[in-house]
This record gives structure tokens, C-alpha cells and sequence, in this order.
């Protein structure tokens, strides 16, 4: 995963598609922790809040112009 640094340096284009990458990684680490496959839920919330900050400098990146 990219630190706050490298995201707010990448174009819109790519910040989106950050985003859908890191939503489907969590679709599908959600389906494992609902199958007792994967006990490790801390990394849910990492996702969850990466596909915060995205969306928050997606957000910003909109306001600018």
C-alpha cells in the first residue's frame, strides 16, 4: 500500500483505480473472514481506511479546480 505521500502525488486516473484494487482486496478478505479462513481482521480496517484517505484526496484533488 502507498503512504499518504505517494497517493496525493498520483493523478485521478490512477487514484481510482488504487481504489477499486483495494476494494475488491477487501470483498475478498471479507469473504475469507466470514469462512473462518482468515482470523486476521486488523487488515479490514487498514483497507477500510486507505480507501478513506483515497477518497478524501480524491475529494480535495475535485475541490481545487
Amino acid at each position: 500500500m502507498l503512504d499518504i505521500k505517494e497517493l496525493r502525488k498520483l493523478d485521478e486516473k490512477k487514484l481510482m483505480e488504487e481504489k477499486a484494487s483495494l476494494k475488491s482486496e477487501l470483498v475478498r478478505m471479507g469473504f475469507k473472514v466470514n469462512s473462518k479462513e482468515n482470523k486476521d481482521t486488523h487488515n479490514l480496517k487498514v483497507y477500510r481506511k486507505q480507501i478513506a484517505r483515497i477518497e478524501t484526496i480524491i475529494n480535495e484533488k475535485n475541490n481545487e479546480n
